[in-house]
């Protein structure tokens, strides 16, 4: 029942058995039995949970390890049990009944490569920026009037392990669009209207760091961080 939902492994899984739920796993895993406080070590945690203790889970989850759970099906509809597991961080989400229990299953994106984390303007590879923008009041630049202000606020990141809030940057306009694209339709963000270009330069002015190129699903795992406010008379237009 639990095992064919182990995550792939290069070595033998680690697997944190919660309880004894799991009479099926394989004899040769590495489990360990019980509460462990160690973070980020293993490949699965397994067993019977409330989706209350979902969060503490994932924290015990390698990058990529799975949450393979059960849950009383009387008490806990499968609806709710999905909307905590992404509540909670997890994709590639899954529930499914069994007996009288639910089966429910997510997994910790993969963390993002530590290429793709700059602190500095040296770790862009592209002479330009791109910042997905709020932008107040959204009008194309036609229909402004002369004294009309705009404001531009680019949206961040909180990572989930560090706190550290970041600007969600892209070395492309491409890849700005496209994680914006899928953002959207994931309802993970819903007021950026627009993709801001910038010298990258100009990074080194600005308080926070750079998340460069994130995937969505990695990002997803993130909470969006309070808006930054940037300069629009700074950005590039045109072919300028």
């Amino acid at each position: 029942m639990f095992a064919k939902h182990l995550p792939p492994s290069a070595d033998l899984p680690r697997v944190l058995l919660l309880n004894a739920v799991a009479p099926d796993l394989p004899p040769e895993i590495q489990v360990t039995a019980g509460t462990v406080n160690t973070l980020g070590e293993f490949d699965a945690v397994i067993g019977e949970a409330e989706p209350s203790d979902l969060k503490a889970i994932y924290q015990r989850l390698r990058p990529g390890g799975r949450a393979i759970l059960a849950a009383s099906a009387q008490r806990h509809p499968a609806e709710a049990l999905l909307a905590a597991l992404t509540a909670a961080g997890f994709i590639h989400c899954l529930v499914e009944d069994h007996a009288r229990q639910r089966l429910y299953r997510g997994e910790r994106p993969p963390t993002a490569p530590l290429s793709q984390l700059a602190t500095g303007v040296s770790a862009i590879s592209s002479p330009f920026v791109f910042l997905l923008i709020q932008q107040t009041p959204n009008k194309p630049a036609w229909k402004l009037k002369p004294a009309e202000k705009i404001i531009w606020r680019a949206a961040t990141l909180i990572n989930a392990e560090t706190q550290q809030t970041m600007l969600i940057a892209f070395t492309s306009l491409v890849k700005a669009v496209g994680f914006m694209q899928a953002a959207i339709l994931a309802q993970f963000i819903r007021d950026i209207n627009k993709v801001g270009k910038f010298r990258s330069a100009l990074a080194s002015n600005w308080e926070y760091p750079l998340l460069i190129n994130p995937d969505f699903e990695t990002a997803r795992a993130w909470r969006l961080g309070e808006a930054y406010q940037v300069d629009p008379q700074v950005a590039i237009t045109g072919e300028e």
